[in-house]
Formats: C-alpha cells, sequence, structure tokens
C-alpha cells in the first residue's frame, strides 16, 4: 500500500495534484552522498538525459508535453523556459555520477527572481529539475540528488526551499520525507 496519500476529487480539467513540500532552518541537515558524485553539467548530455527521464516520468506534466511534443522539444523547451522565472547561479546544476563512473541523474537548483519570494535579502530556492535516467531508479539516487541541491541551497543562505513533486511520484514523496522536507496540503496545477 502506498503511503502517498490519496485524492478524494479528480483534479479539474488540464490540472494534475501536486505535493508540495518545503525546508527551512531547523529541518533535518543534509548528509553528503556516499554513493554519487557531481560534476559540472555540460548541455549537450542535459538536453539528452532530460529527455530521456521526462519520457520515463510518472510526472503527468512531463507525460503531457512529451505526448504532444515529442521529447527532445519538451526537454529543450522546458529549460528555455527556465531563465524567465529563475536565476541559475554558475557551476548549480549538476550530473550526478555513481561509484562506478556511471552518469545516473541530474540535479537543476535554482533561485526564484521574483523579490517577493526573498525574506530579509536572503533568496528562495526550488528545484527547478531532478531527474534519475531510467535504468538507474530504485537505488536510492534521486534521495542523493535531493540531499545535494539541499546543501546548496543551505551554502547560498536560503531562507526556504520551496519544492513539489506529482502526487504519483512516490519515489520522490519518499524522498523528501525522508529528507526532512515538510510537506503540505496538495495543489493542482495546470498541466501546461
Amino acid at each position: 500500500m502506498s503511503n502517498v496519500r490519496p485524492h478524494v476529487d479528480a483534479p479539474q480539467d488540464g490540472h494534475f495534484w501536486k505535493v508540495p513540500f518545503i525546508w527551512e532552518p531547523g529541518c533535518r541537515q543534509p548528509e553528503e552522498s556516499r554513493s554519487l558524485s557531481f560534476e559540472p553539467i555540460e548541455q549537450n548530455w542535459l538536453e539528452q538525459a532530460l529527455s530521456e527521464v521526462m519520457s520515463h516520468s510518472v510526472d503527468e506534466s512531463d507525460a503531457y508535453a512529451v505526448a504532444k511534443y515529442g521529447a527532445d522539444r519538451a526537454a529543450r523547451d522546458l529549460l528555455a523556459m527556465c531563465p524567465q522565472y529563475f536565476d541559475r547561479p554558475p557551476g548549480w546544476w549538476q550530473c550526478a555520477v555513481s561509484l562506478a563512473g556511471d552518469r545516473v541523474g541530474l540535479v537543476l537548483p535554482v533561485l526564484f527572481k521574483d523579490p517577493t519570494r526573498s525574506r530579509d535579502g536572503r533568496p528562495q530556492g526550488t528545484i527547478f529539475y531532478v531527474g534519475v535516467l531510467p535504468e538507474y531508479r530504485g537505488r536510492g539516487f534521486g534521495y542523493a540528488l535531493l540531499e545535494y541541491a539541499t546543501r546548496v541551497f543551505i551554502e547560498a543562505n536560503c531562507w526556504r526551499i520551496f519544492c513539489d513533486t506529482s502526487s504519483k511520484n512516490e519515489p520522490m514523496i519518499r524522498a523528501f520525507r525522508r529528507a526532512g522536507y515538510l510537506e503540505r496540503k496538495p495543489w493542482q496545477r495546470p498541466l501546461e
């Protein structure tokens, strides 16, 4: 049985359920990964990996974009949208590498551009995208990617980290809970 809360109501047309999570000072401190190292992400690999992850995602917005535009365009469109709403500090986007030397996933931490999301001069962070390549899922790498991003945000003096994930993404929900993020009431988000 799933430990994800069931939703009695179906989402309104063109929407899906998201589960928000917040990390604030006082939440559990992230650990260094013992299973992954991190290296700067190369743009070509990023686009290919993001396309692959989105093609096998349980997130309804990913499935919608891939079905409508194809995986490669969906990945490019997602990346093109980032600068409109988020700042991407240099070196933050990373490729995760296993102990065997395999590139297994990606993590894209960002800062909100909207000044109303800052508090006392401190930014608010979010993970623009996090994903494990399909052949490496089920090994705890998603949790390690989340821990990496959390450390990045703490080092950047973020006052809060706000993230959300599809209510169907049980592995990511478990990772947020394990990492000590505070779970909030699910809400609906448009597919596009």
